[in-house]
């Protein structure tokens, strides 16, 4: 059967603030197409390195790296890659990469699916693990390449790679090697059908280079901001990150007022300034177990381990966000603001170092649209015409929350 996968995409534009990402999706989600799409990722999951999908478990292990090598000599890198998904040739990496890694009786389905997609299109439900491939050849062609210059550590995610060696090696030659590894890797074949169009992002922002001779420093990575000094290191947020919880809250907010305070609209608010990590316990078809996510908080559980570390305009921040909202749009605090206690459950910084239960019930907490979509999203399970408290009782029974 040929299946026309290209036929059956959409494409379309989102804005994600001053980017504008191209992406696509199915137009039918009951087609052959998709179906085959869903197949195509999931026998592509062995192939994919699980640790670096771990972002909780992966900046861990990172910051314990930092930790360790805080005394003596060392050389951060961080780079990425310019539109790296879109950037793939399906055909490059199937033929070099997975075709002799999957069943021979699979081989039909990719061909078909490569040649009809024939780019990493960002979107589709495979093209994340197409990606995933690609990056873990990436890592594993850069510790070949700077096996003997004291490389320790590689870590990325989806595009982003950082690389930590334990002593100091010359920026020009590094930027020479991550060049000659996207060769190594990417361009194995110049006359190949079709050619991969992968290229470092090499402008300041992109591309970080530390060393032990550069003291005080500083750079980013997956939302975290990492301050080097001469043997300690403060972590925190990145004002990206910051802004994006900041609007969260003014929209929360607007609500809020609009309905004059009502104490569902008091409590939503509360659960929103929790830290909550939710944990799906069933597998949808097609998908792996999921974080469900109920606050942009929920990240930075990481820092509880390192609360020494945690920057001060970090924890100014996360301490009086919620009330800073308020008063930066000019907006009179609510009555249960007023004289706002360090145990209050609107101060984000308790919350991360104490354990709230998320309170199920339709009169405050999550309204019955929110907990429908979550339970549609992430079961598979009849939700037709049942009411709050099954709904409810469902939730309780098929996810865990971790603290």
């Amino acid at each position: 059967m040929n299946l026309d996968f290209i036929g059956q995409v959409a494409f379309f534009k989102k804005k994600t603030g001053n980017d504008v990402r191209k992406l696509c999706k199915f137009k039918n989600k009951s087609s052959i197409e998709y179906n085959a799409s869903l197949s195509i990722k999931q026998i592509l999951e062995p192939l994919v390195e699980k640790e670096m999908r771990d972002i909780n478990g992966m900046t861990e292990k990172f910051m314990r790296r930092l930790m360790a090598n805080r005394m003596g000599l060392f050389t951060i890198v961080k780079f990425d890659f310019k539109d790296f998904f879109p950037s793939i040739s399906l055909r490059y990496a199937y033929e070099f990469f997975i075709k002799d890694k999957i069943n021979e009786k699979y081989h039909p389905l990719f061909e078909n699916y490569v040649e009809s997609v024939k780019y990493n299109l960002q979107g589709l439900p495979p093209s994340s693990n197409f990606a995933a491939v690609m990056a873990k050849a990436m890592k594993e062609g850069i510790f070949a390449f700077f096996k003997i210059d004291g490389l320790t550590d590689c870590f990325y995610y989806d595009d982003t790679f950082v690389m930590l060696f334990k002593k100091r090696v010359n920026h020009i030659y590094i930027k020479f090697g991550i060049e000659e590894c996207v060769k190594n890797v990417f361009n194995k074949k110049n006359s190949f059908k079709y050619q991969n169009k992968v290229k470092v992002n090499n402008d300041n922002e992109k591309y970080v280079y530390l060393n032990d001779e550069k003291l005080p420093c500083s750079f980013s990575w997956l939302g975290y901001k990492f301050g080097i000094t001469y043997g300690w290191q403060g972590i925190g947020m990145t004002i990206d990150i910051a802004d994006e919880m900041i609007e969260h809250l003014r929209q929360k907010i607007f609500e809020a007022v609009r309905l004059n305070y009502p104490d569902t609209e008091k409590l939503r608010l509360m659960l929103y300034s929790s830290t909550r990590n939710v944990v799906t316990k069933i597998e949808k078809q097609g998908q792996d177990n999921r974080n469900v996510s109920i606050t942009p908080f929920k990240f930075y559980k990481n820092l509880v381990k390192y609360k020494e570390l945690i920057g001060e305009n970090t924890v100014r921040f996360l301490q009086g966000v919620v009330i800073d909202a308020f008063r930066q749009q000019t907006i009179a605090l609510p009555y249960y603001l007023y004289d706002q206690k360090i145990e209050s459950g609107y101060n984000i910084w308790h919350n991360l170092f104490s354990h709230r239960a998320i309170v199920l019930n339709k009169k405050f907490g999550w309204s019955y649209p929110k907990l429908y979509n979550i339970l549609k999203k992430h079961t598979n399970l009849d939700l037709h015409n049942k009411p709050y408290s099954e709904l409810a009782k469902i939730y309780i029974d098929n996810f865990v929350i971790k603290y």
